[in-house]
C-alpha cells in the first residue's frame, strides 16, 4: 500500500499510511459496496437490450456481444474515486494540506483518464455491434422485398 501512496503523495506516505492505519481494507470495502449501491442506482442504462429467454442472452455473452467489463470497469472506478478521495483528505489533515489536495486532485486525472481509454475500447465494440445488428435487419429487409417482388 505505501508504493501506491508514494505514487501520489510523495513524502507524505509515511504520515498517511500511519494515520489510516490498519483502517484501508475497510476503505476498500466500502468503498466497492458503495460504488456497486451507486452503479445499480445512477448509471445502469434503462434502454438496454430486452432478452426474450435467458438462452439468447446466454448465447450473447458466450459470443461476446454483451460486454460484462464495461459494468465492472465503471464499478471500479467509482470505488477508486471513493478509495482516492478518503485517502486524500486523510493526507490533507494528517500531513501537509496542499501537497494533499494537488496529489488528489492530480490522481483523480490520471485515473479518469486511464479509465476513459478502457472505456474508449469497449464504446467502439459496442458501435460495431450496432452496425453489424442494424445491417443484418437492413440484409433482411432487402431479402424480403426481393421474396416478394418474386411471388
Amino acid at each position: 500500500m505505501e508504493t501506491i501512496l508514494k505514487l501520489g503523495f510523495f513524502s507524505m506516505a509515511n504520515k498517511v499510511t500511519d494515520a489510516l492505519g490498519k483502517s484501508f481494507p475497510y476503505i476498500l470495502t466500502g468503498a466497492v459496496i458503495a460504488a456497486i449501491w451507486i452503479y445499480f442506482l445512477f448509471i445502469v442504462p434503462k434502454k438496454s437490450k430486452r432478452y426474450e429467454s435467458f438462452s439468447d442472452y446466454f448465447h450473447d455473452v458466450l459470443n461476446f456481444r454483451v460486454m460484462v467489463t464495461t459494468g465492472l470497469a465503471k464499478i471500479l472506478y467509482i470505488a477508486f474515486v471513493i478509495v482516492l478521495l478518503v485517502v486524500g483528505f486523510v493526507a490533507m489533515f494528517a500531513a501537509n494540506f496542499m501537497v494533499g489536495l494537488i496529489g488528489t486532485i492530480i490522481l483523480q486525472v490520471l485515473l479518469r483518464v486511464t479509465f476513459e481509454l478502457i472505456l474508449v475500447v469497449f464504446s467502439i465494440q459496442e458501435n460495431l455491434l450496432a452496425i453489424r445488428e442494424q445491417r443484418e435487419f437492413m440484409e433482411d429487409e432487402i431479402q424480403m422485398s426481393y421474396d416478394d417482388e418474386e411471388d
